[in-house]
Order: structure tokens, then C-alpha cells, then sequence
């Protein structure tokens, strides 16, 4: 059944090379809403062609992916996941985007026949095997902004690029009001860059900018959207989460236990869970290829220093040298409050009663060994 299928679509793709450039060819884009996946919340886009003449009707994709892959998270990470473009059979395509309760809005573009042929012409050169595979990058490279590029270099439009009000952070959080704990754990792991202005081209890296853009733009004199059709009425639409399940507000809560009580134990789990959780984020602004989760001034209150905290704590040794730390640390995050009013990186509402946690932890700690020493000293002269 497979092979009859890919055989199917190899003589469609062999067809309309003979046949183009046809005035019964219609090209659409197709934009899905967000599904229920975490990795689905900006939704998907892909290019519809329509051959009547032929009876053709297929739809090319540039988001597949094995998620079976190894060590898939990790090369998503890294940016070291290949994407690939794929061909589908339009009806399939839309129908399992139906059946999970997502909309998809078809776009017929006016298009005149050299633009078509020349769109066609370059799907086909990227669907070879030795073109069809690319390194996915969530901002600069993915299945929207494929789309994108190729639309707006075989299309000559009127379309003017201008800065926007928006940065690349404020486009990708809007998508995510209804998930806290993610919103909060993608702005964490994201660097500054995602907070530079972005301009609108720049901006359609996402299907519904990509699909709002098309419907502002002329060709020929002419809408570039001669018209548009909503397949499913339906929209997954995410369950709000309960207010006391909000990150902000259990770090609250978590800020007045911390305020008070002075168990010893908590704080260790504390600076134990900020190390760890800094050193992942060190690790991700390192090591991964994403330019977009590079210099994350995160860091500066998101440390791997909290685990040597945690150690001179529990080993109740080296005094001094835990103050010190101690005035870093707190130091830091004064740091970050400045980058953060200096507009240099945005940061989670919840990173303000987690960075009132690290301050009434860190001041105990000078405090506790300020007395400490203090009371040594005395102790050494009565001598």
C-alpha cells in the first residue's frame, strides 16, 4: 500500500512537471491552528497544488519529523533535528488535522502562471533526496518561514518590510497563555536575542503571521488571497489551568514560606533545584546551535553556583568562602533586575518571588556568618 502510494505521488510530481505552466493550476496555503502537543501550539503550514486537468490534488509539507528518532530531544535542543519536506495527499492531510478538532484555513493565492511555474519548479528541486532534509530552527528555519521564503521570492508583491512593535518573545508567548509552566520554562531557556524588535518579515516565522501578512498584500493590482475557506468549524481550544496551579503564584506562596521559616533543609532542596535547573540552561546556551537560547542572562540568577551553596550547607564548612558566595550570588541578581529595567532581556513574572526567595536566603546566610565569625572571634581573644 505504501509503495502504491509513493508511487501515486511520484507520477503526479512527474505530471505536473510536463504540464505546467496551466491556467488550471491553483495554489493555496494551508494554515492549521494549535493543537493539544506542546510542540503544536503555533500551529503548521503547508502549500497546497491543484491540477484539475489531472485530477491532482497534493499538499507539500516541510514539518515532518521521526519522533522516534534517537536522542530526539536532545538534537531538537542542539538544533541538530532534520526536518524534511514531504508531499501528501491533501484530503489526508487535512482530515487528520479535522479529526484532532483543528481548524485549517485554505488561502487561494492569485498567482499568474510564471509565478506558478516557478513556485512548482522549486518544490520540486527541494523535495529531491539530497534537498528535502534541513536542520530545523524554530525562529529562522521551520515549516512556516520555508513557505515564506519561498512565496516572496517567486511572487512580486508590493509588500513593504518595516520593524514591528513586537519582538520575536512577545510573538511565541502569545501562543502560550494557556500552558504557565511552559511559557515560563521557554522564556527561561531563551537568551536576549528573542527580545531584539523584529520586522514583519521576520515576523511571519509563525503560520498565522504568515497567513495574516498574505492577506494584506496586492499582486498585480490584486489581492494576493483571492479567497478563503475555513475547513472545520471546531478549534482545540486549551483547558485553563487553575489559578493555584499558576508558576507565579505557587512561587509566591513558596516566597512567604521561605520568609517564614528558616529550615535549614528547604533551602538546601532549594539551592540544590536552582543549580541543577541553572546548570541545564548553562548547558542549553552552550552547547546548542540555536542562536536564540544564547546569551541568557537567566544565568545570572539561574546558576550552577547554587550547588556549591548547597554543598557548603550541608557540610556546614568554609565559612567565609560561603559568604562570599553568598554576596555574589545576591549581587547577581540585583544584575538582573537592572537588565531587566534596561529592557536588555524580558524575564517571567515568577522570576520576582524566586529572586525574593534567593535574597532572604542568601542575607541569612551573610547574616548567620557574619555572627558566626563574630562570635569566634570573641571566643579567641577571651583566650
Amino acid at each position: 500500500m505504501k509503495r502504491d502510494i509513493i508511487l501515486t505521488l511520484t507520477l503526479i510530481i512527474l505530471g505536473l512537471q510536463s504540464i505546467y505552466p496551466n491556467n488550471n493550476i491553483r495554489i493555496s496555503l494551508l494554515t492549521c491552528s494549535s493543537g493539544q502537543e506542546s510542540y503544536e501550539s503555533w500551529g503548521h503550514s503547508a502549500i497546497r497544488i491543484i491540477d484539475d486537468d489531472n485530477s491532482c490534488d497534493i499538499t507539500y509539507n516541510f514539518g515532518l519529523f521521526n519522533f522516534n528518532a534517537p536522542n530526539f530531544y536532545l538534537k531538537f535542543i542542539k538544533g541538530k533535528l532534520k526536518y524534511q519536506l514531504g508531499i501528501q495527499n491533501t484530503n489526508d492531510f487535512i482530515n487528520s488535522y479535522i479529526s484532532e478538532d483543528r481548524q485549517v484555513v485554505e488561502q487561494k493565492l492569485n498567482l499568474s502562471a510564471e509565478s506558478e511555474k516557478r513556485i512548482i519548479e522549486r518544490l520540486e528541486k527541494l523535495y529531491k533526496p539530497e534537498n528535502r532534509f534541513y536542520y530545523y530552527n524554530f525562529v529562522g528555519k521551520n515549516c512556516t518561514t520555508e513557505l515564506r521564503d519561498l512565496i516572496f521570492s517567486n511572487v512580486n508583491t508590493d509588500f513593504i518590510n518595516k520593524l514591528t512593535s513586537k519582538s520575536a518573545r512577545i510573538i511565541i508567548s502569545e501562543y502560550l497563555t494557556g500552558q504557565p509552566w511552559t511559557k515560563f520554562g521557554i522564556n527561561l531557556i531563551m537568551g536576549s536575542k528573542v527580545d531584539r524588535g523584529i520586522n514583519t518579515y521576520n515576523s511571519m516565522f509563525l503560520p498565522d503571521y504568515l497567513s495574516i501578512e498574505l492577506g494584506k498584500i496586492n499582486y498585480n493590482g490584486k489581492s494576493l488571497v483571492l479567497n478563503e475557506e475555513l475547513f472545520n468549524l471546531k478549534k482545540t481550544s486549551y483547558k485553563k489551568q487553575p489559578f493555584l496551579l499558576d508558576p507565579t503564584f505557587i512561587f509566591i506562596v513558596l516566597a512567604f514560606v521561605v520568609l517564614f521559616n528558616t529550615s535549614s533543609k528547604l533551602q538546601v532542596m532549594i539551592f540544590i533545584l536552582m543549580g541543577i535547573i541553572g546548570l541545564l540552561v548553562m548547558s542549553i546556551s552552550v552547547f546548542s546551535h540555536h542562536l536564540e537560547l544564547k546569551n541568557n542572562f537567566n544565568l545570572l540568577w539561574c546558576n550552577p553556583l547554587y550547588l556549591i551553596s548547597a554543598i557548603l550547607l550541608i557540610t556546614k564548612s568554609h565559612i567565609k568562602v560561603q559568604i562570599y558566595l553568598s554576596i555574589l550570588l545576591l549581587s547577581l541578581i540585583i544584575i538582573t533586575v537592572i537588565v531587566w529595567i534596561a529592557e536588555l532581556q524580558s524575564f517571567e513574572n515568577g522570576f520576582l518571588p524566586i529572586a525574593l526567595i534567593l535574597i532572604i536566603y542568601n542575607l541569612r546566610i551573610v547574616k548567620t556568618g557574619l555572627n558566626f565569625g563574630y562570635s569566634s572571634s570573641r571566643v579567641l581573644v577571651s583566650r
